[in-house]
């Protein structure tokens, strides 16, 4: 006796294929490599919130275009087969669409491509199998394997995209998978579709409630009482040359007055210039006080080596509240800056990507998922918001502001001629062709493109204004300790080329630094060559916090204002972003830049000849090979202090997906 055609509950048809797209649907989407989904307790919110979208389209599907397909004499079992195949590939096809558009490089498209055959070579099967166990009346073992392959397509996907390193573990996960979907094929014949199907679900619902209240920050030491330490408040901006804040006599000086006043309480260093000419190793080293040949962190794939305690952790465990506000795509937690943060918001978004699910807890929670990159009032928002809740216990708070990064886009409010065109200069592809010399800017466009950055530094300013009115309000300024800082400067053709990570001249090296010391004891300014490196034994000493100096590049700076006179020494820059890796020393008021790669040197006399224009090295070889010298001992220091501390010798990770497109969308050239 032939088995009658059979057509599958309506109910488990329905949950089966919205269980199924809502996998495929995030699976795809991790492709696209958002931060929030490098955690696996992270994948169970959007899952969720996707099940629940897909499971009402599954019921609009199925409710409308079955009744349909049967008034045309269409058969139950292949009509339902097709409706489940179309509505689970619209679903998984969609992400890769959308990232396909979005960034169509030929290593990323091919990618997309066999994941999209993979999926249609699945939907195939999927109206085979779900037709034939239709006809042969075993329709819902079908229904349970088809879930049960695509939550093993999910793991298979986000172990690949986020954790599989190497040809041999991406091969092993592969195995993994197959045998997975062997296992669910077994299951699929033994087990009822009802308790296999509300079981997933049941799981799914669990995940995202873990996703909700887990913590992915991994527990810190604990902390010692901060007694009546005072607050310290780090202020790092972005990009900020010295001239453009400091002195009097300099053309370019931009008003500034919050960043004035707080100057005028300030012991200001004038001279001091940073370790790197480009964020990541020069942030490196302030947080660290670790010369970028030590510390390592020179280039776009390295992290900070979590062998190195950082300023955070050395706060942290001397019983201070840690918190990290802003915005550089080289500052994200993947590249170890979070160590010894409680709080760290760099961006402060939680960004699970493109699939269905994400969009709809967009929509529905909006105070969850602020702009990817926030704006310099966002960010200070966020640091009144941090202040105000932190202000009765000792706290640390890093606040680091990208502007005036470029692209320059000052609010009109604060440009001298905003009727003047463009009001926006520096977008991606723009810099990265300037950079190349295929575009050369004219004069006019060169005084529109440092107007637009004097407005984006009056910008800033009148945002930390707000972050230091905050600190008065709770009475906390005059006991503070406030440091005020720059990672870098930003050559404008100074030397005939534009921005910043590829020179080691004044221009991009020289930076504010500034040190507000607890009730205002000491404000004066400083003319000597000093280094950034010096922040963070600067500020334990300060704190009074014991620590190891023989283990850093740097000494404190506080004798400067303690004894009046301290003995100086030579400062060093290494770590270039672009073209050939350079290293430069400052020593008697002269400075030798080393290229690395041409073994060419130059080398000016900062007194006579502060902009830089004409190199001495044919003329003084003896200082040239004076400075060669002082190089060279540096580097050996440099490798035995990283001995000593025993980093290993490579500190790089690789660099993809999101945090990739975040660094090229925000102007690092190097990375296209």
């Amino acid at each position: 006796m032939s088995s009658r055609p059979e057509r599958a509950p309506f109910s488990w048809t329905v949950l089966s294929s919205a269980l199924v797209a809502a996998c495929l649907n995030l699976a795809a989407s991790t492709l696209d490599h958002p931060r929030a989904l490098s955690s696996w307790a992270a994948l169970g919110l959007p899952l969720a919130a996707g099940l629940v979208l897909l499971l009402a389209g599954a019921l609009v599907a199925f409710g409308l275009l079955a009744p349909l397909g049967r008034r045309l004499g269409l058969a139950a079992g292949p009509l339902d087969a097709g409706i489940y195949a179309a509505f689970v590939l619209a679903a998984a096809l969609a992400p890769l669409v959308e990232a396909g558009l979005r960034e169509a490089t030929p290593e990323r498209t091919s990618v997309l491509l066999a994941c999209a055959a993979g999926f249609v070579a699945c939907a195939a099967f999927a109206v085979h199998a779900l037709a034939h166990r239709c006809a042969a009346g075993s329709a819902r073992g079908t229904l349970v394997l088809l879930p049960l392959v695509a939550v093993s397509a999910l793991g298979v996907l986000w172990l690949l995209e986020y954790q599989a390193q190497g040809t041999g573990t991406r091969v092993f996960v592969l195995c993994a998978g197959l045998a997975g979907i062997g296992a669910s094929a077994w299951a699929a014949r033994r087990l009822a579709a009802r308790s296999v199907l509300s079981s997933l679900c049941a799981l799914v619902l669990c995940h995202a409630i873990f996703d909700v209240l887990h913590e992915p920050r991994p527990p810190l030491p604990s902390r010692s009482p901060a007694g009546d330490r005072p607050p310290v408040v780090l202020i790092t901006v972005d990009t900020l040359r010295a001239d453009r804040v400091l002195g009097e006599e300099s053309p370019a000086r931009v008003s500034t007055p919050a960043i004035d006043g707080l100057m005028a309480d300030s012991v200001v260093f004038s001279q001091a210039r940073s370790a790197a000419p480009w964020t990541k190793p020069s942030l490196a080293t302030l947080l660290t006080g670790l010369a970028p040949l030590v510390h390592g962190t020179t280039n776009r794939r390295a992290r900070l080596p979590g062998e190195i305690d950082t300023l955070a952790e050395r706060l942290r465990a001397a019983g201070y509240r840690t918190g990290g506000l802003g915005l550089n795509a080289h500052l994200e937690r993947a590249f170890g800056f979070d160590q010894g943060f409680d709080d760290y918001a760099f961006p402060a978004r939680l960004d699970y990507g493109i699939a269905l699910g994400a969009r709809l807890l967009e929509e529905l929670a909006p105070a969850r998922f602020p702009e990817l990159f926030p704006s310099t009032t966002a960010i200070a928002e966020a640091a009144v918001d941090w202040i105000d809740a932190h202000a009765a216990e000792p706290f640390f708070l890093w606040l680091h502001v990208l502007d005036p990064h470029w692209p320059y886009e000052p609010p009109a409010q604060w440009l001298e001629h905003p009727e003047r065109e463009p009001r926006c200069w520096g977008e991606p592809a723009m810099v990265t062709s300037v950079q190349a010399g295929n575009v050369k800017p004219g004069m006019e466009e060169r005084e529109r493109v440092s107007e637009l950055y004097a407005g984006e530094i009056r910008y800033v300013d009148a945002e930390l204004a707000r972050v230091l009115e905050a600190l008065r309000e709770h009475g906390l300024y005059e006991r503070a300790l406030i440091v005020f800082a720059s990672d870098h400067g930003e050559e404008f053709w100074e030397h005939g080329r534009y921005e910043h990570g590829h020179t080691l001249y004044d221009e991009v090296l020289r930076v504010p630094l500034a040190f507000k010391l607890p009730g205002a004891a000491a404000s004066t300014r400083i003319d000597v060559p000093v280094s950034t490196a010096a922040l963070m034994p600067t500020v334990l000493d300060v704190l009074g916090i014991s620590y190891q100096a023989e283990l850093l590049s740097a000494r404190s700076l506080a004798t400067w204002w303690t004894n009046g006179a301290a003995e100086t020494e030579p400062l060093f820059a290494a770590g270039t972003y672009y073209f050939g890796e350079k290293h430069g020393v400052v020593f008697d008021g002269k400075k030798l830049v080393l290229e690395l790669d041409t073994g060419r040197s130059e080398l000016y006399d900062l007194a006579l000849d502060p902009r830089e224009l004409y190199s001495l090295a044919s003329a003084s070889p003896e200082e040239v090979r004076r400075g060669l010298r002082l190089l060279g001992e540096w580097q050996e220091r440099c490798a035995a202090l990283r001995e000593r501390l025993g980093l290993p010798v490579e500190s790089g990770i690789e660099v993809e997906g999101e945090a990739l497109r975040a660094m090229r969308a925000l102007g690092y050239a190097g990375t296209q």
